[in-house]
């Protein structure tokens, strides 16, 4: 599975719609966005494909998606 700019946005958009009906508990809002944050960032990343060659040892990016 590639990379996916509209799937993290998504998923931003739905923890920030979800952490701002928070009224009592503002902090813990906070920390729940940010940990939510990261796990869509993290999944992201785990998800990347990335295409190299290696010529001569040293490894040459050719795509990240």
């Amino acid at each position: 599975m590639a990379t996916s700019e509209t799937r993290l946005k998504n998923k931003i958009i739905a923890v920030m719609d979800e952490c701002g009906i928070e009224e009592n508990d503002p902090q813990s809002s906070k920390e729940k966005f940010a940990e939510k944050l990261a796990q869509a960032v993290i999944f992201e990343i785990k998800n990347m494909t990335i295409t190299a060659t290696a010529p001569n040892g040293a490894v040459t990016i050719i795509n990240i998606s």
